[in-house]
């Protein structure tokens, strides 16, 4: 919607989690919609193992992750090392 993006705006996409990565192609989708560009997007936890964070990131999208858990098994947690 102009009345809210336009061509002169550049939006950062903030989500609490990452999987598949269905939700910020949505809204990537969106934002150009409205003529604005998406400079990255950032999330509190990617579930890498999904690999929507990788898939995004080989579309050329900036996706930076606080933590990314590399796998779940039972009680513990790998995470993915920078």
């Amino acid at each position: 919607n102009a009345e809210f993006l336009n061509n002169d705006d550049r939006v950062l996409i903030v989500e609490d989690f990452l999987a598949n990565g269905k939700a910020l192609l949505g809204l990537i989708d969106i934002v150009g919609q409205a003529g604005a560009k998406v400079v990255g997007c950032s999330c509190a936890i990617e579930k890498g193992f999904q690999k929507g964070g990788d898939n995004l990131r080989k579309q050329g999208i900036r996706v930076e992750s606080l933590a990314i858990v590399e796998s779940m098994d039972g009680n513990s947690l790998t995470f993915r090392e920078n």
